[in-house]
């Protein structure tokens, strides 16, 4: 009769150690998902913080709203320089898109991700009212941010 215990045993413990299995996969499913959850909000962040600092350049300079509108930048770009207002604005704004210090985790430098997809643009739709818009498309053109204001 104790020979036919050691068998039961032998299988439990082996139920055992596949549920156990089981559990640290789910848990480190959960991981993986919390992390990148955490990196797609650094990024809708700092695409928030961009954004509204290029509308408040835009309104901050009403007389020049319509030299604002052509702003259309992909991951590969350079300052292009100018002594005018807004050409130092636009030299900013592609300054802050390539910067590497937004924001910092763990002694580390988190900058944008750019893909071939990406671009930044600003619209200006003149008339009666100027209007302004920032079209922000990151994550391989998959998330988008918009912002519209009324310049003037």
């Amino acid at each position: 009769m104790v020979k036919s215990n050691r068998g039961v045993s032998l299988i439990k413990s082996l139920v055992c150690i596949v549920i156990i299995g089981i559990g640290f996969i789910a848990i480190m499913q959960l991981s993986a998902f919390s992390i990148n959850s955490m990196d797609r909000a650094t990024e809708k962040n700092k695409l928030n913080y961009l954004s509204e600092m290029v509308m408040e350049d835009m309104i901050g300079d009403p007389e020049n709203a319509a030299k604002y509108g052509s702003f259309n930048e992909t991951c590969t770009y350079s300052t292009t320089g100018g002594s005018n207002l807004y050409d130092k604005m636009k030299d900013k704004w592609r300054n802050k898109l390539k910067e590497k210090n937004h924001i910092r985790i763990n002694n580390k430098d988190k900058k944008l991700p750019c893909d071939t997809t990406d671009t930044k643009k600003t619209f200006i739709k003149s008339g009666t009212n100027t209007t302004g818009r920032v079209n922000f498309l990151t994550g391989k053109g998959k998330r988008k941010k918009y912002l519209g204001v009324v310049v003037k």
